[in-house]
């Protein structure tokens, strides 16, 4: 056996290393580029789909803030009704309200005035009854005044024939 051909010489295995130390620093460079590929690709994915949610979001935000305004239009105007048709029916109730309030000063006055008349045809008969009991109470007092008149002089004149 000769040396040369059975003997692997230190260069030969330093060669040898230095090679396979190459291979695997390319495969390291060739994993490393592949993960930096994928990482990549990864961030674009990530990228998208935080930007597909950013849409999404913004089309959901966009929307429900049409709804809220179609809610809130919506709900104004059955304010508006509830607080038309209250009017109306505020007015309509103090319409009422008056008429029943002319009606009762109406019916008020009229038994006011019946009152009145009443009173007053009590006071002009009681007035009447009052004069007749007067003049008959003037008559007795100018009869009897009279009476006593001529009495008196009767009595003067008869004792002045006597």
């Amino acid at each position: 056996m000769t040396p040369e051909t059975s003997e692997i010489t230190t260069r030969d295995v330093l060669q040898q290393i230095n090679r396979r130390l190459e291979l695997i620093e390319s495969d390291v460079r060739a994993v490393s580029e592949k993960l930096d590929v994928s990482v990549q690709s990864l961030h674009e994915k990530q990228d998208a789909s935080v930007q597909t949610l950013h849409d999404k979001n913004a089309v959901s935000v966009q929307t429900l803030r049409e709804e809220n305004a179609a809610s809130y239009r919506g709900l104004s105007d059955k304010i508006d009704t509830s607080v038309q048709t209250l009017r109306e029916e505020n007015a309509a109730s103090i319409q009422i309200l008056r008429e029943e309030n002319a009606a009762s000063y109406r019916e008020l006055n009229d038994k006011i005035d019946a009152v009145e008349r009443n009173m007053l045809n009590k006071y002009d008969a009681t007035m009447r009854d009052l004069h007749d009991k007067l003049g008959t109470y003037f008559r007795w007092t100018i009869g009897i005044v009279l009476a006593s008149w001529l009495s008196t002089m009767g009595a003067i004149l008869f004792k002045g024939f006597l």
